[in-house]
């Protein structure tokens, strides 16, 4: 049983190590997609400030085919459904749009700029995700020790040693 026990917290301990090391890898990927909604969104701001309304049918599909990278467009919304309580908009913004991520909103106001997308490695970090990385590697660190401290004792031979 001891023998289980060591190689589950093993395994935990593995396991939380590669997530601690390999979340931080993906961070500057997820940053520019960020960036790249950003963008999305100021297009977005901008025509629909021009426009009254957000482009639709041919003008919704040249925009989606313009856009390089995962595009915002057929999901944008003029009404947030849903932004993070701590978003905050300008007073003198004229409009807020959002569009749906999977599992929360993304927000962004129009003209002050204010957005809920964390555009920099540094703004992960600090919104939670450094948290996440400190708890996982603490979590590696006890299973490890757990591990350590559970593994088979060796026994002593059983055949006399000549002197």
């Amino acid at each position: 049983m001891r023998t289980i026990l060591c190689l589950l917290l093993g395994i935990v301990a593995a396991a939380f190590a590669l997530i601690g090391t390999t979340m931080p890898l993906m961070l500057p990927a997820q940053a520019a997609k960020d960036r790249a909604y950003y963008q999305q969104f100021r297009v977005a701001a901008a025509y629909i400030d021009r426009n009254g309304a957000l482009p639709e049918g041919e003008a919704l599909r040249r925009f989606e085919d313009a856009t390089s990278g995962p595009s915002i467009w057929s999901s944008l919304n003029t009404t947030p459904l849903d932004c993070d309580p701590s978003f905050r908009k300008a007073p003198t913004d004229r409009l807020i749009l959002s569009f749906w991520r999977g599992e929360w909103s993304e927000c962004y106001a129009y003209p002050s700029g204010q957005t809920t997308l964390p555009m920099s490695v540094r703004a992960y970090l600090i919104s939670g995700v450094g948290l996440n990385l400190v708890i996982y590697w603490l979590i590696a660190a006890v299973a490890a020790w757990g591990a350590i401290r559970l593994r088979p004792r060796r026994r002593a031979s059983s055949v006399p040693s000549v002197s």
